[in-house]
């Protein structure tokens, strides 16, 4: 049976969410798979196409900037952890979804609030938030820093940039301001000379943050004060693929000529700033591969319940399919299998099982040379079912 039909069985309402921070806490507490200073958290969002369901509440009416036309979808807002040893896996998720009411209104930067709060409930790391544009909002950076997490993204055509200057006339430095299309022109032919597919740090940039006081009086103001940040310079290929430096986007965001401008709060580290903003691409990646070969559109459901419980067991099968994906690659290993490969001869692979006596046995229809690695870190040698174990599992259908 397949995830998408076996998932539309699963209808009662549970807590899908609350499932998902348990997957996370249980990666936290392995060491290969635990988030540690410098690994990256990849944040973006995609659109579930849903092309039965125009009257159901929970289905927006969004313009799918890839297909390039507008689509009845859920919106997908989620997390990705890619570590430095390699190994990657999808965190939390949440669904954005349109309200009429003022009171229960949540912006996509919301959502990542809550769930960036949640993973860091659970680690106290310094990581890094690699994100798209869409969600460069200087509160939302605010709120970032202030829970110890780092951040980059590429910077809008009308981000609003500052660089610091001594005025001789005045006898005192001041900040002029400029766009990030100039400051690009400042420094191409620098960046050029550097090569393809080259990063270049311009120092000395400034960008004003809002931050909350009060007054003489004691009311409350909201004020600015320039924060120095890390503006990199880099230039792409029109035929970029996964591995360079910036890749381009749909929308057309601050460049000149063939260069992007990157932001981040590390002004101490740009090149380990600009590495970060590289393996963002990997949610994309993510999005693609949960599309093709694991059915995330294939959920036809008209309960929100169902497209809860369907999202939540293919982010499951998805970290599991990373982890053993990861295991058989490491360490250079022969005959590495490729994702689809893991997919189709581990994972969907036949078997019969036999009983004979206190032994159960399973036979596997596959070749097992090329797994045995996998097999035997992860396989039971024994397996005790007792009436508890039962008695705490979810009624989830």
């Amino acid at each position: 049976m397949s995830q998408s039909a076996f998932s539309r069985f699963l209808s009662k309402p549970f807590q899908w969410l609350r499932f998902s921070l348990g997957r996370f806490a249980r990666l936290q507490e392995n060491t290969d798979s635990r988030l540690t200073d410098g690994d990256i958290i990849a944040l973006d969002d995609t659109k579930i196409e849903h092309p039965h369901g125009k009257k159901i509440p929970f289905l927006c009416w969004l313009f799918d900037s890839s297909d390039k036309r507008h689509v009845w979808c859920i919106n997908l807002v989620s997390t990705l952890a890619i570590l430095k040893n390699g190994l990657e896996y999808p965190m939390l998720w949440r669904f954005w979804v349109k309200t009429g009411q003022e009171n229960e209104k949540q912006s996509k930067l919301d959502l990542a609030k809550q769930m960036l709060a949640e993973a860091r409930q659970l680690n106290k790391a310094r990581l890094w938030v690699a994100m798209d544009r869409w969600f460069l909002c200087k509160k939302f950076l605010n709120w970032l820093m202030g829970q110890n997490f780092d951040w980059v993204t590429k910077a809008k055509r009308n981000t609003a940039l500052f660089r610091k200057i001594y005025d001789p006339v005045l006898g005192k430095e001041r900040y002029i301001k400029l766009n990030p299309k100039q400051l690009l022109r400042e420094v191409y032919s620098q960046l050029r000379v550097l090569g393809k597919e080259s990063v270049l740090s311009i120092p000395d940039i400034y960008i004003k943050m809002p931050y909350e006081t009060l007054t003489r009086k004691g009311k409350p103001i909201t004020r600015q004060r320039f924060l120095p940040i890390a503006a990199i310079a880099a230039t792409y290929e029109k035929q970029a693929v996964e591995g360079s430096i910036v890749l381009p986007e749909e929308e057309c965001p601050a460049t000149f000529k063939d260069a992007y401008l990157l932001i981040s709060n590390r002004v101490d580290t740009p090149e380990e700033a600009a590495t970060a903003y590289v393996k963002r691409w990997r949610i994309e990646v993510f999005y693609r591969t949960a599309k093709q070969n694991l059915g995330l559109t294939s959920c036809y459901a008209q309960s929100e319940t169902a497209h809860f419980a369907h999202v939540e067991l293919l982010f499951t099968a998805k970290t599991l399919l990373c982890y053993a994906s990861w295991e058989c690659n490491k360490e250079g290993a022969e005959q590495a299998p490729s994702l689809c490969e893991v997919i189709r001869y581990f994972f969907n692979a036949g078997c019969r099982i036999r009983c004979c006596e206190q032994l159960i046995q399973v036979y596997f229809d596959t070749a097992t040379q090329r797994f045995s690695r996998l097999i035997d870190k992860f396989w039971p040698h024994s397996l005790e079912l007792r009436l508890w174990d039962w008695e705490n599992y979810p009624e989830t259908a």
